[in-house]
């Protein structure tokens, strides 16, 4: 998949001169250690794709493909997905903002896997194991490239010429209240031409759920209704995929990504009352969605007065209509109430992005500079449903405008060794941004402002590194949240706020890796982020509720996670994986005072994940269990828990040689949890003494059986 051929020194994943990375934990576990360049074979052609030596003292984890074998790998992220106490980063691609520096803590020799439409998973999933040489672990602050920091693992991986094709299918059996899932997965194929690089995938991404059970509404009254609500959801999305790498003389390389999604998403929500008796009453609400995506991006590196220059562009489009139904039918002979809303929404993106690297000073620099041109354009229009069966407009003027961002950010970065021990990373920049809404509430605002990081690595021992960042970065802002929205299910509404900001935030980062030998590792991060023109809900003028900005807020927490071997104990083949977070956050309740958690950030979560490849077989057995813990969201005039799964159990079975395929067997939610929605409305802004309703649901969605195959040939 990757040529050699086409590899440029520039783009090589480089220690600086006396850096160290992090702890040299494949010597102590018995992988091979980095030793000499690995040399492959491409066209005839003999090139070396092993990053430059790391200076003497330098250290990093090496993993090779004999470390994975008795895993059965059939690709990149199988491989990774093993490293011990490395936990993939999957930040980058989406609703980012730009571009940018690097994020992630994924390299593929050496370079940044950039994109808006593909994650790192997919991609790696798409690089067959058989093309892998090794998997380093360094410490992002000794790399140069700007941005990254901590552990990251840098793929190398080269073409084995041929083409090359491999395959994944994951079925899933349906619960209760859902239906088989057949088409899920996805085929990619990989070929070298000359100094071509070829790889194309087409992948189902289906989504079938479906729950059910009893909810309580309590009224204001003290009379309360029992009811029994179901839920279907059914997506079937498919992507179209392809990528092309192209050796150009001299060492430049140049790059095409493209990918198109096709999406198609219904939901049913039924809901009937079982009593009183005197008040029988069905509802119904169906919504349905249906649009694509498409992304086309590339980049052209090359030689350039002492240096790499590397040209990236980017253009993505989205278009998606929205329907969704309300029926109430009282069952007593009164003609059935509804609304129906509906939308259209176009958005886009435009990037261009340049990036010089030179190396001066014992240290490496990158000067950057990057335009983004965002868009959104809506139309919504709003319903009810008449006696006769027709459909009555209603105004909504609101709902339809658009918002567009012109931004222009640069920034220069400097990554030296300060110490044989400790290296450094400091990135200074800004950005110019205006956005322009169109519509009912037209306004254009401009804002400029700073960002930028600092980051240290200190290799304190062979088994020891340490890693501090400090970083200033502006926030996405989420152009849907400029207009005004209608959520039927939930029968509530958000006004627009045309002079909504993107948030701004400090983010500090302390890291610690430690190498306990053949017993694994550990990494402990402690975080905190520091928010200014947060969003949330927020009253307005008119007794509504908008998305709208706060002065500050704050998370802060702790990360664990890594790795445990039972080698040392005679267990062979057994691995615990394990991960746990704490969080405090906390923002000013703009309706009460006093302080709100933040809804994302969950206050605790523990992941536990046990795998036992039985020794001399091809068999391997595992589990994995689950629990989160919630925090509530708030609205102006509700609050509520509205959350899935909070403890889940699975279990596993693995064949790793079923006529030439991997067969897994999985069973999910073992412990039967339920999801859970409890809702408190007022008639008004939250308060004590105005509660119209409450809300208790419980649903079931039963034990879940799922199947993966994986194939190549």
């Amino acid at each position: 998949m990757f040529s050699p051929v086409v590899m440029g020194e520039g783009r090589i994943t480089r220690l600086r001169r006396g850096a160290v990375g992090a702890s040299a934990a494949a010597l102590a576990l018995g992988f091979t250690p980095w030793s000499a360049p690995v040399f492959a074979q491409a066209d005839g052609a003999s090139e070396d794709v092993a990053p430059a030596p790391p200076a003497e003292g330098a250290a990093r984890e090496v993993f090779t493909p004999a470390d994975f074998a008795s895993f059965a790998p059939r690709s990149a992220l199988d491989m990774l997905e093993r490293v011990p106490g490395f936990a993939i980063d999957d930040r980058g691609g989406g609703q980012g903002r730009g571009l940018g520096q690097a994020s992630g803590n994924v390299l593929l020799n050496g370079e940044r896997l950039a994109s808006k439409s593909d994650s790192i998973t997919d991609q790696l999933a798409r690089i067959p194991a058989g093309n892998v040489i090794r998997i380093e672990i360094v410490d992002g602050a000794a790399l140069d490239v700007p941005g990254l920091t901590g552990r990251v693992a840098n793929i190398v991986a080269n073409s084995t010429g041929g083409v090359q094709v491999q395959f994944e299918w994951r079925p899933q059996l349906a619960a209760e209240y859902s239906k088989n899932r057949w088409l899920e997965g996805v085929i990619s194929a990989s070929g070298t031409f000359g100094a071509l690089d070829v790889t194309v995938a087409a992948e189902g991404k289906p989504f079938y759920g479906g729950s059910g059970g009893t909810n309580y509404v309590t009224f204001a009254s003290g009379r309360v209704e029992e009811r029994f609500s179901t839920g279907l959801e059914q997506g079937d999305d498919t992507k179209y995929s392809t990528s092309l790498r192209y050796g150009l003389p001299g060492g430049a390389v140049a790059n095409i990504n493209a990918s198109l999604l096709l999406r198609r998403f219904r939901e049913w929500e039924r809901e009937r009352t079982l009593s009183p008796d005197v008040a029988p009453l069905y509802e119904e609400i169906f919504s349905l969605s249906r649009g694509y995506d498409y992304e086309v991006g590339g980049d052209l590196e090359f030689a350039l007065a002492g240096g790499r220059l590397t040209l990236i562009g980017l253009e993505r489009y989205d278009r998606l209509t929205f329907r969704s139904q309300s029926e109430v039918d009282p069952a007593t002979g009164v003609p059935v109430t509804g609304i129906l809303f509906s939308r259209f929404t176009e958005s886009g993106e435009r990037i261009g992005r340049a990036e010089y690297d030179w190396a001066m000073l014992d240290g490496d620099w990158q000067l950057s500079g990057e335009a983004a041109f965002n868009r959104l354009d809506r139309t919504s229009d709003l319903f009810t449903l008449e006696p006769d069966g027709t459909f009555t407009p209603l105004d909504f003027p609101a709902g339809t405008g658009g918002v567009t961002e012109d931004r222009y950010s640069a920034s220069i970065s400097h990554s030296r060794a300060l110490t044989p021990t400790v290296s450094m990373q400091l990135i200074v920049g800004g950005e110019y941004s205006r956005i322009q809404q169109t519509g009912s509430g037209a306004l254009a605002r401009s804002f400029r402002r700073p960002n930028g990081s600092l980051s240290l690595s200190w290799s304190a021992s062979e088994r020891l590194n340490v890693s501090l960042k400090i970083e200033r970065r502006t926030g996405q802002l989420d152009f849907a949240d400029v207009l005004a929205e209608v959520n039927l299910a939930d029968d509530n509404q958000n006004a627009a706020n045309n002079e909504l900001r993107p948030d701004q935030r400090w983010a500090y980062d302390l890291e610690a890796a430690r190498d306990f030998g053949p017993w694994g590792n550990a990494t402990l991060r402690i975080f905190q982020r520091d928010f200014s023109d947060y969003t949330t809900f927020v009253p307005t003028p008119t007794g509504g509720s908008a998305r709208g900005n706060i002065e500050t807020a704050r998370i802060q927490g702790v990360e664990l996670y890594g790795t445990v071997r039972f080698e040392p104990v005679g267990f062979t083949g057994a691995r615990l994986d394990y991960s746990l977070n704490l969080r405090e956050s906390s923002y000013t309740d703009p309706v009460l005072g006093g302080a709100l958690p933040v809804g994302f950030a969950e206050p605790f979560e523990l992941e536990l994940d046990w795998r036992h490849d039985i020794p001399v077989t091809d068999w391997a057995w595992g589990a994995a269990l689950r629990r989160t813990r919630f925090n509530p969201s708030y609205r102006v005039a509700e609050y509520g828990y509205d959350h899935r799964i909070g403890n889940a159990l699975a279990l596993f079975v693995e064949h790793k040689d079923l006529l030439g395929l991997t067969v897994q067997a999985k069973m999910s939610n073992l412990l039967q949890d339920e999801l859970v929605y409890d809702r408190y409305v007022f008639d008004g802004p939250r308060g004590a003494d105005n509660l119209l309703f409450r809300e208790n649901r419980r649903r079931e969605i039963g034990r879940v059986m799922e199947f993966i195959v994986k194939g190549s040939f």
